[in-house]
């Protein structure tokens, strides 16, 4: 059995399930999304709107620096199962 052979045998048929985007998000200093930009996407179009349309509607809590708020970018890995 080639080295090949023997990888694919050992990988997860759920993971070619899976679709993974990676984001940027910026946060006021209330936790409320500015703005969404595509860092890299899955491949597929709409997946990718998808994951920047949840990621604009998502709710995160105020970022802190010390112990003031800031408004700052944030990476972020959004991940879809089928």
């Amino acid at each position: 059995m080639s080295l090949l052979d023997k990888l694919l045998a050992k990988t997860n048929p759920e993971q070619s399930l899976r679709w993974r985007v990676l984001a940027r998000v910026l946060l006021d200093d209330a936790g409320r999304v500015q703005a969404v930009q595509l860092k890299r996407g899955c491949g597929d179009p709409a997946i990718d709107e998808r994951a920047l349309t949840e990621l604009q509607s998502g709710h995160y809590p105020p970022t802190r620096l010390g112990s003031k708020t800031s408004r700052r970018w944030h990476d972020v890995a959004w991940t879809m199962e089928a």
